[in-house]
């Protein structure tokens, strides 16, 4: 990669959470899908076979295969719906300090001694610096006597018992998540905002917490909240994986903005940045069993909908970072599909709340095929229906519109304006994505046809 950052872990840039005005934001959206969509119809015109029609039965199932292509246009639609809604917050500044307790609850095995002990003293640095509400660090994890910061007034740690067992003989993460929910002396009242070991707080996601949780006790609605991720804390190290992840942060404004304007988490939920009050979180509890083990956070999600309980958007942002490597990335891919995959089946709610997050998994499935056919297709290929290809276009673009709003997110919270970098990034990240959507697929096709037991933990 020829561009290069130089960017302090903890740097706060001006206004880290207004990228552009209003109404720009739209038209950024709209301007960057039209113009793929006119640079697609270009490309394919230079690249692809001369379009000459199917003769024979074998050409024409080929050909129909394109089919495939249109897996991604329901997603792509309800994840542009959500870029279009999306408004950056511009009221943060003027967001008033609140009384409620709020635990800032790390969960990690303890393996990671190093990215644990950053995100404690990230937590403590911006809590002192952005004081809005009183807070306490909650550490929970299964590992003892390892060098982290000690405990004191506002950092405390749940040590998972080696022998504990739940009930229903959860595993993994939800076990933690639900020895905290009996061990933890919060009182029902107090909040709890959700953090991996690697995830850290910055200015605005303070600020959108505090403003959350006020408009939720001032409504009594207490609805569960969560925001959008960074992943660029490791950009100059991981340049290539971190441009693999803006997809992400893409989605956060896309489809996940979307379910929360619904109030439904008909997605799921991430695992970090979960903004619940403790009393509503304990009500639930995360003894799901092993199915429920692997993606606990989505499992969670449907759960709490099916009690009634609904989302909301949480303005802010929280920073992580991505995986360190390419084999990483595909296995926390497959993770993620095999534990998605157990939620739609196995979940204990009505059918129309694992309808929508199973159909999107299904589609998800589809996603390696259809890029094993596009590369097929130009070597075998043959005249496409134009809504066919219309569609995939469409589709494709909206896909690629993901990589670039969470680039532009990542930018400018990293403080990159110089107009010849930016542009470096933006062409590095379309030039790239076929690659990362070689990779994505390859996780996928990994949970179908190499699927493991476990929970693999990836190195960040």
């Amino acid at each position: 990669m020829p561009l290069s950052l130089s960017i302090s872990t903890v740097s706060e840039p001006k206004r880290d959470w207004e990228f552009w005005p209003l109404s720009g934001h739209r038209v950024l959206v709209l301007v960057w899908l039209v113009s793929i969509i006119i640079a697609l119809y270009a490309l394919q015109s230079w690249l692809w076979p001369a379009n000459s029609a199917p003769h024979t039965t074998l050409e024409s199932i080929w050909s129909w295969g394109a089919l495939l292509w249109l897996a991604a246009v329901v997603p792509g639609t309800l994840g542009l719906i959500g870029m279009l809604s999306y408004r950056h917050a511009t009221h943060l500044d003027k967001v008033k300090p609140i009384n409620n307790l709020v635990s800032l609850r790390i969960v990690s095995r303890g393996t990671n001694v190093r990215a644990l002990t950053e995100t404690i003293r990230r937590c403590q640095w911006e809590m002192a610096r952005t004081p809005l509400f009183p807070h306490v660090i909650e550490v929970v994890t299964d590992t003892k006597n390892i060098l982290l910061p000690a405990p004191n007034d506002d950092l405390h740690y749940i040590i998972v018992p080696h022998d504990y067992v739940t009930q229903n003989k959860s595993l993994y993460k939800a076990r933690a998540l639900h020895y905290a929910t009996l061990a933890s002396p919060l009182q029902g009242g107090a909040w709890i905002v959700h953090l991996d070991e690697e995830t850290q707080l910055t200015p605005s996601g303070i600020k959108g917490i505090c403003a959350m949780i006020a408009e939720e006790e001032a409504s009594g609605s207490l609805r569960v909240g969560q925001g959008a991720i960074l992943y660029h804390r490791t950009w100059a190290e991981h340049p290539f994986l971190t441009l693999a992840d803006n997809v992400r942060t893409g989605d956060d404004f896309a489809r996940f903005h979307f379910q929360h304007k619904l109030g439904l988490t008909v997605f799921g939920m991430h695992g970090s940045y979960i903004v619940v009050r403790n009393d509503i979180e304990k009500s639930i509890g995360f003894d799901f069993g092993p199915n429920g083990s692997i993606t606990e956070d989505s499992f969670w999600a449907l759960v709490a909908m099916e009690s009634g309980r609904r989302c909301r958007w949480v303005d802010g942002y929280l920073e992580e970072q991505s995986t360190q490597s390419v084999a990483d990335f595909i296995k926390q891919r497959r993770r993620w599909f095999q534990g998605l995959a157990k939620v739609t089946w196995y979940a204990p709610v009505k059918l129309r709340w694992r309808l929508s997050l199973g159909t999107n998994t299904v589609l998800w499935a589809l996603a390696p095929f259809a890029t094993l056919y596009t590369i097929g297709h130009f070597f075998f290929g043959f005249a496409t229906e134009w809504w066919i290809r219309f569609l995939a276009n469409y589709s494709f673009a909206s896909f690629e519109v993901l990589y670039l709003i969470g680039l532009k997110a990542n930018l400018d919270e990293y403080g990159v304006t110089a107009w010849w970098k930016r542009a470096g990034w933006y062409l590095s990240q379309l030039v790239l994505l076929p690659a990362y959507s070689i990779m994505e697929s390859l996780g996928v096709l990994a949970a179908i046809f190499r699927p493991v037991a476990g929970f693999h933990v990836v190195k960040k």
